[in-house]
């Protein structure tokens, strides 16, 4: 603008300045491209650790007989497990040799 020689006068030039810039930036501003990267195939870290090992395959128990002493849902089941025997096992995780590697109580 114009010329300002008093002090109030180039406070208020600066507030009006102020006042005309637009509020938000446009849209534009926001808006990123990366349509194309999305596209692109990642590629594998090659730092990233490699599996080790063979594939784990899930064991089937025997069956269990049908008891109508028992509790009616699983989690009846495990609350009652819990506070009547703590420490018997509820579930033992195998190596690949068929050995017992944890094993999970009930408490």
């Amino acid at each position: 603008g114009v010329p300002v020689n008093s002090r109030v006068s180039s406070k208020i030039q600066q507030l009006l300045n102020t006042l005309k810039r637009p509020k938000r930036p446009p849209l534009k501003e926001f808006f990123v491209d990366d349509f194309e990267e999305l596209l692109e195939v990642q590629q594998p870290d090659p730092n990233q650790p490699k599996p080790e090992g063979n594939q784990v395959n899930l064991l089937q128990g025997e069956p269990l007989g049908v008891v109508t002493s028992w509790p009616p849902s699983l989690l009846a089941a495990l609350q009652h497990w819990g506070t009547t025997q703590p420490k018997a096992p509820c579930l033992t995780a195998l190596d690949t040799t068929g050995k017992a590697v944890y094993t999970l109580t009930y408490g």
